[in-house]
């Protein structure tokens, strides 16, 4: 554990100073890899269980107020160059998300790659997932409250709206908004 606190000691604040971190961090030493800045707000949970992994790019990556990041053993999260996480959001990773370049989340978005598997003859009891990938492009804006579910794939310039469920392929440079 003492790798990784050290690590979080370093992160770097908008005018560029060391900035105290008020986050929970369970992770390993070595399973968060970054190349550039990563700006960790208040409050927020980051879990990486063993066997899991983080990987940032080399821009900024802004992690706001809230926010509750969890990588499972086997799973791997790649969040790309420049990229705004906004408060309160979820990620849980037990297989593979991918978050291109470029990206804003906005508050209260949840991506998930994984769904409880409730045709388990132990039912939801038996804690069994259904596992896949979540693909994100560059340059995708998904606003507030929008769910992503596992099998779905953005590809780049698109925009999601506002509460929208997205579970399939959205084309590059669409804007999804589900109907109610």
């Amino acid at each position: 554990m003492k790798g990784i606190f050290y690590y979080l000691n370093r992160v770097i604040n908008r005018t560029g100073e060391a900035a105290r971190c008020y986050m929970t961090v369970h992770a390993n030493p070595g399973v968060v890899e970054r190349d550039g800045r990563l700006n960790i707000r208040k409050n927020v949970v980051l879990e990486i269980r063993e066997g899991g992994r983080l990987k940032t790019g080399k821009g900024t990556v802004t992690i706001q107020n809230g926010c509750r990041i969890v990588v499972e053993n086997g799973g791997e999260l790649d969040i790309g160059d420049d990229v705004g996480i906004n408060s309160n959001c979820y990620i849980a990773v037990h297989n593979r998300v991918s978050i291109g370049n470029n990206t804003i989340f906005g508050p209260g978005v949840v991506v998930v790659d994984q769904d409880h598997d409730y045709r388990d003859p132990g039912g939801l009891k038996a804690e069994k997932y259904r596992v896949g990938t979540v693909t994100i492009g560059n340059n995708v804006w998904i606003g507030a409250n929008a769910v992503i579910l596992r099998g779905s794939i953005i590809e780049d310039n698109s925009v999601i709206g506002a509460g929208s469920v997205v579970k399939g392929h959205v084309q590059k440079g669409s804007v999804y908004i589900n109907g109610r």
